[in-house]
Order: C-alpha cells, then sequence, then structure tokens
C-alpha cells in the first residue's frame, strides 16, 4: 500500500514537472521574430543594402513564398524618398517593383505568390511633401518564371495630372 502511494505521489511530480503546471516550472519567454532576424532575411537585407536602399518594411518578407517584399528608401535620403520595393522568390531577389524608384510605397497585404503594394498618388502640382491624389493598390503576382503587374501601375512622371512620382536617387 505504502510502495504504491509513493508510486501515484512521483507520477503525479513527473506529470506537474512535465506539463509545467504548478506555477513552479521556469519557461523562458519566447523571442518574437522581428527581434531574431533569419538569415535569409538579414541575406536579403544585406542584397538591398549593397543596391543603397535601407529597409523601411519588411514585414511582406517570407523566404518560403513565391514572392514576397521589402520596402526600402535610398539610403541617402533626409527626407524617406525615393522608396522601392524589393521583390524576392522563395528569399532570393528577383527585382524590383518598377524600372524607377517612386516617392511612397506600402506593403498592404500579400499571399504565398501575390504582393499588393499601396502607391501615394500626386497631382502635378502636389509638392513631394503632400500628395493630394489618393492611393493606388497594384498587385504582383509570381508567374514561375517571373513577376509581373496584375493591376495598372501608376505613371512615373512629375508632369502627368495623376501619378506616383519617379524620384531619382541622385543626392
Amino acid at each position: 500500500m505504502i510502495l504504491r502511494r509513493c508510486f501515484v505521489i512521483s507520477m503525479m511530480i513527473a506529470a506537474v514537472v512535465l506539463t509545467g503546471w504548478g506555477g513552479g516550472v521556469a519557461r523562458a519567454a519566447p523571442v518574437s521574430p522581428s527581434e531574431t532576424p533569419s538569415p535569409s532575411l538579414d541575406r536579403a537585407l544585406a542584397t538591398i543594402r549593397s543596391q543603397g536602399y535601407t529597409a523601411t518594411q519588411t514585414g511582406g518578407f517570407n523566404q518560403n513564398n513565391d514572392l514576397s517584399v521589402i520596402v526600402a528608401r535610398w539610403s541617402g535620403s533626409v527626407d524617406g524618398h525615393p522608396q522601392r520595393a524589393f521583390l524576392f522568390h522563395r528569399g532570393h531577389l528577383v527585382g524590383a517593383d518598377t524600372a524607377r524608384p517612386s516617392a511612397t510605397i506600402r506593403w498592404i497585404w500579400s499571399t504565398s505568390d501575390v504582393v499588393a503594394l499601396g502607391y501615394d498618388l500626386y497631382h502635378s502640382t502636389d509638392p513631394l511633401c503632400c500628395p493630394t491624389a489618393g492611393a493606388a493598390t497594384v498587385r504582383y503576382r509570381w508567374d514561375e518564371t517571373k513577376v509581373s503587374s496584375q493591376d495598372p501601375v501608376p505613371p512615373a512622371s512629375w508632369s502627368a495630372p495623376v501619378s506616383r512620382r519617379a524620384v531619382n536617387n541622385t543626392g
């Protein structure tokens, strides 16, 4: 009888220790993914830096997706312009959203093969600080070999009635 009670008590203690029930077991705090970037994100950020840009949004990057994105600003910028969206296939850079940088870009959402970006839009008389023409959403899709836009990309010209304002990064 005493042996059986000892066995039952030892099993209960083991259950408490293994499950953490009872409050006496110390547990390590979980580490947020944003606190420790993955090696693949580190490589992506280094690639962007080598192009002269500094990441501003990394939430759209997923090394396992067919298409993901990191939004960045030109590193020499004093006002946050110009910006580019760097597109990645399974963690490898495959290009940028457009041939010329834009004034302001935002990552909106992603699936495993589509990235949606938002572009601030300017009337031709708007100063660079203050777009008043709303925003355009452009979806980019990975089509097994390359990235293609699924929606019209706003024009880049400052003289267009409404544009995304291509901004040169020449300092």
